[in-house]
């Protein structure tokens, strides 16, 4: 094969594997990942949730507050950046800084979404439990190692007069986002676990899409009844943002993983990250922690290194590691929080990432 045929072949390669994730249920998937996420930023005040980042804060709110906020705030590894390092220098505490920190890119609700669309719900839900409970950890070894015993932290100007969440009536809020939530199960909801919803109705149409459009018609109607026209431009607009800045790095993510698809010998992968060793675990948790995968990106770059034989267990690993850290991201917090932690911080997401993975190709394989 010369240079010219190669570059077809690899061409081709990328187009097919582009058009074979662009599947409808993904798109659907990725259309309402896009709309629940903007909603989030346009409808969720952030001033309540940064509020609870102070050293006054009871700890038990704080970590939950920083766990969950992952959700909200739909960053990645470097774009979660200038928040910390905000919060920290205006005297947030290491522990739920840190936990934001894993939690923002790791918790993501398109990443969570996505990930249950590719790979299915046992995938997703584990890496979002993964996610959670780690961030927590995490937070909470920073905090026992650096903060406790030492000299409190003054918080400068991190705002606590904000007192709720969100300016509307709390059931229209939750009718909102749980029809989104809905839709997103539903679409992504596999035969493996759901079979009543991919039943064939008519030709390719499956029980899931019936649903799927009901569902549709019916936030449709509770917006155009609660929602004033520029809320829902708002909303829309945000959408529109989020789903321009970040598709195209979807885009560029799968056209990669038909790259590797075409230039990564199998056994390569089977050698270093198939099975389900530590070493396996290790290594994609190592790898995920030094390079730096834009939001959604390490999905189809994953599903493609699981295709060529990387287990189960260290596709975990890599999911975990991967949004979370950076070499880039670990050059930055040590400005912030210093090298030692710096260092801390990137060992405790790989050896957890490196458990997460073990235990997953022991629950899955």
């Amino acid at each position: 094969m010369d240079i010219s045929e190669l570059l077809i072949y690899t061409l081709n390669t990328m187009i097919k594997t582009i058009l074979d994730y662009l599947s409808i249920n993904r798109v659907i998937a990725l259309t309402f990942s896009f709309l629940m996420a903007g909603g989030i930023a346009t409808m969720i005040n952030r001033q309540f949730i940064l509020k609870y980042f102070g050293p006054d804060t009871p700890k038990r709110i704080s970590y939950l507050v920083a766990a969950v906020s992952g959700c909200i705030l739909a960053v990645c590894s470097c774009t979660i950046l200038p928040l910390i390092s905000s919060l920290y220098k205006r005297g947030g505490s290491i522990g739920p800084v840190t936990t934001l920190l894993f939690s923002a890119p790791a918790i993501n609700v398109l990443a969570i979404f996505y990930s249950a669309a590719v790979f299915g719900w046992d995938i997703g839900f584990l890496r979002a439990l993964y996610a959670v409970s780690f961030s927590i950890v995490i937070g909470l070894a920073m905090e026992l190692l650096f903060e406790r015993g030492g000299k409190k932290r003054e918080s400068k100007g991190i705002r606590r007069s904000v007192s709720s969440i969100t300016s509307r009536p709390w059931y229209q809020t939750l009718t909102f986002f749980l029809i989104q939530l809905l839709i997103l199960i539903v679409i992504t909801a596999s035969p493996k676990f759901v079979p009543l919803l991919n039943i064939p109705v008519y030709g390719g149409i499956l029980t899931k899409h019936i649903v799927t459009a009901i569902l549709i018609v019916i936030l449709a109607i509770v917006v155009k009844r609660w929602y004033k026209p520029e809320e829902i431009k708002a909303w829309l607009l945000e959408s529109y943002i989020l789903m321009k800045m970040l598709f195209p790095l979807l885009i560029i993510g799968v056209a990669i993983a038909g790259l590797i698809s075409v230039f990564v010998p199998p056994e390569y992968i089977s050698r270093y990250v198939g099975g389900n060793s530590i070493f396996s675990n290790f290594i994609a948790s190592l790898v995920g922690a030094l390079m730096y995968f834009a939001t959604l990106t390490e999905v189809p770059i994953v599903k493609t290194l699981m295709d060529l034989g990387m287990g189960v267990g260290p596709a975990m690993a890599l999911l975990l590691a991967g949004p979370s850290l950076s070499i880039p991201t670990v050059l930055t917090i040590s400005r912030v929080f210093g090298s030692i932690k710096a260092i801390t911080y990137l060992a405790l997401v790989v050896i957890l990432s490196t458990f997460a993975g073990y235990i997953t190709g022991i629950i899955l394989q």
